[in-house]
């Protein structure tokens, strides 16, 4: 079964610099954007945290775990989200 990797901007308290959280899915439907921002919303009523940027979501389409981190860094301030298939080694 696939594994996706997912990434958001997150602050947990209004004027906090923001930071990256992340998570693993295996579900088929996080090939879709507006699925992928729904399960982050769900993570961040759950957490306490606010999303921060201008709400874009990105796919960085295939890769291993490390270089989704580089990426995850390297995307644009609009960018909120960030998500892709994670090869399997």
């Amino acid at each position: 079964m696939p594994r996706y990797f997912v990434a958001y901007r997150k602050t947990e308290e209004p004027g906090q610099k923001p930071e990256w959280a992340s998570f693993t899915t295996e579900s088929e439907v996080a090939l879709e954007a507006h699925a992928i921002r729904e399960r982050v919303e769900k993570r961040l009523a759950l957490f306490g945290e606010q999303l921060t940027g201008a709400g874009e979501v990105l796919w960085l389409g295939t890769s291993r775990l490390v270089e989704f981190i580089v990426q995850r860094e390297e995307a644009p301030p609009e960018v909120s989200i960030v998500y892709g298939l994670l090869e399997d080694r």
